[in-house]
């Protein structure tokens, strides 16, 4: 697994949960540590996901020339227009 597919899966959602959690925090009353570290938390994934952002996507999968997918056999044959 390299940087781009480690991103893509792991980085950015993880970013963007973390500053929905702290917006969570930081609406709650009852746990004072949470509402404390709220605007960091929300910080912190603030940061991850500008830094998840600027790594490009990972590159599609090449596919092979020779296939070409479903075809109608009289596009493959050229029978395909009469008249």
């Amino acid at each position: 697994m390299n940087l781009r597919v480690f991103n893509q899966r792991f980085l950015e959602p993880g970013s963007q949960v973390l500053m929905v959690l702290g917006i969570i925090s930081l609406c709650q009353p009852w746990v004072p540590f949470l509402h404390q570290w709220s605007v960091a938390i929300m910080l912190l994934g603030l940061v991850g996901f500008n830094v998840a952002v600027h790594i490009p996507a990972p590159e599609p999968a090449k596919r092979d020339e020779v296939d070409t997918g479903p075809v109608a056999v009289a596009e493959s044959i050229g029978g395909g227009s009469h008249g």
